[in-house]
Order: structure tokens, then C-alpha cells, then sequence
């Protein structure tokens, strides 16, 4: 089994208008939403391997935070170019040659990378992914090359608004 949790940054602020996209830091309630749901995920057992992250000052930070709140070493957190607004093929290429020592990957990023990807894989496509919003899908393979090809085991979404979320296979 592999598994992949999804997770947009949390809500960034665009107070400075004079920074730049990759600049924009996360709002007080992106951090502290941040910590919220890592800390659900660390209390339901979530045990990742590796969160790879976009180099966005946004989706570093909510990484960082989910990194400290699940007790994960900085050495587990890598910071990844093309997960920053990829198209759909860069970033089912980037799971397709993931490690296969790691079983449970995070993978932080953006709209509408997020959601292009997801839907690839689920029957009842989501219109959006919103800021701070995890989705965990399960894969019934013993390696992400297969990744694909292979039958999704379930697959749960939940955002900052509702945190009973709901199955998706």
C-alpha cells in the first residue's frame, strides 16, 4: 500500500503587494489552521515518511509547521521545484518516481495543480481544493511507478471548514 496525502498551503497573506508569488508568507490563520489539522492528523496516528513541498514561501512554512506539530526531522522535509504550479504530467511524473522505501507521502503545492491531480484518480471530480485542505489517497500498490495503474484503495478529503470530510473513491 502507498499513500499519498495532498496538501494546499495554508491561506497566505497578500498584504505586500511589492512581494512575489514565491515571497508571499502564510496569514495568522493559514499557521494556526496549519497547526490544527497536522495536529488532528499526528493524534488520528499519521506516520509520514517524506513531505516534499513547492519552494513557495506558503507551502514551505505549511510544511514546516505540519513537519513540527507530526514530530517529523527537517531531514523529511525536501523542498521540490516542480511542485511549484506544475502541470498535471510533472507532477504524476514526481509521484511516479518517489522512493519506494517511503509508503506515506505529503506532498504540499497549489491550486490547480492539486485538484488536476486528485481528480485524475477519483470518480467524483472536486471543483476545487481549497487553502489548508488535506486529501489521503490509498493505493493498493507496493510501488509508486504503478502508482497509475493501480486500483485506489479510498481516498478522503477534508478541508479547513469541514473536518469530518468525506470519501471520495
Amino acid at each position: 500500500m502507498k499513500t499519498l496525502y495532498i496538501v494546499r498551503h495554508a491561506k497566505s497573506s497578500w498584504n505586500d503587494i511589492s512581494l512575489s508569488d514565491m515571497d508571499r508568507p502564510l496569514k495568522k490563520r493559514g499557521k494556526s489552521d496549519a497547526k490544527t489539522i497536522a495536529d488532528i492528523l499526528r493524534k488520528e496516528g499519521v506516520k509520514p515518511d517524506m513531505f516534499l513541498t513547492s519552494p513557495a514561501l506558503r507551502a514551505y512554512d505549511t510544511a514546516q509547521i505540519f513537519a513540527e506539530q507530526m514530530h517529523i526531522p527537517s531531514s523529511q522535509v525536501q523542498v521540490k521545484d516542480k511542485l511549484y504550479l506544475p502541470d498535471f504530467p510533472t507532477i504524476l511524473k514526481l509521484a511516479l518516481y518517489l522512493d519506494n522505501a517511503w509508503d506515506t507521502v505529503f506532498l504540499f503545492g497549489h491550486e490547480p495543480s492539486l485538484s488536476a491531480f486528485i481528480n485524475y484518480f477519483i470518480q467524483n471530480p472536486l471543483d476545487k481544493v481549497v487553502t489548508s485542505s488535506v486529501t489521503k489517497m490509498a493505493f493498493d500498490t507496493d510501488t509508486w511507478k504503478d502508482l497509475a495503474s493501480s486500483t485506489l484503495h479510498s481516498a478522503f478529503h477534508r478541508n479547513r471548514h469541514d473536518w469530518d470530510g468525506f470519501d471520495m473513491k
